[in-house]
């Protein structure tokens, strides 16, 4: 995949910058929200961050700009997706998700499978509105400051 580079003209960021701030945003959330969040030394295994649950449990986690599932590299793993409502924009204020990738993955593959586009994989650049509905148990809100 080509690498976005940044532009002085237009000030966009490049995909390394994107993902640190998509990484800040919802670290932020997630520590009001009452989780303990760390980070592997290393990306291995789709393991981005690692949180204790509020009520103690651990959970990996993988990071992604948008909802996203790939049977291959993120199935039957025990891996949770991150991932927010929709793209950036700085007037408006995004939802995050964390939810288990499996269950995702059957989610989408019930209401978008016969979609060409669908196959072993599939993201989409915002959460459409019925999904939503599915995904409100796994929204993460914040309970402190």
């Amino acid at each position: 995949m080509a690498r976005r580079t940044k532009s002085r003209a237009t000030n966009e960021i490049t995909d390394n910058e994107l993902e640190a701030a998509n990484r800040a945003e919802a670290m932020v959330l997630l520590i009001r929200a009452g989780y303990r969040v760390y980070r592997p030394e290393a990306d291995a295994y789709g393991e981005d961050l690692i949180l204790r649950t509020p009520t103690g449990k651990l959970r990996a986690v993988q990071l992604k700009g948008r909802m996203t599932v790939n049977r291959t590299k993120f199935g039957h793993k025990s891996l949770w997706m991150l991932f927010p409502n929709t793209t950036f924009r700085a007037d408006v204020r995004r939802d995050w998700y964390l939810v288990p990738h499996d269950e995702l993955y059957e989610m989408l593959k019930k209401r978008h499978g016969m979609a060409p586009s669908f196959s072993k994989e599939w993201h989409c650049r915002s959460v459409p509105a019925a999904d939503r509905k599915h995904l409100k148990k796994f929204l993460i809100v914040a309970t402190q400051n």
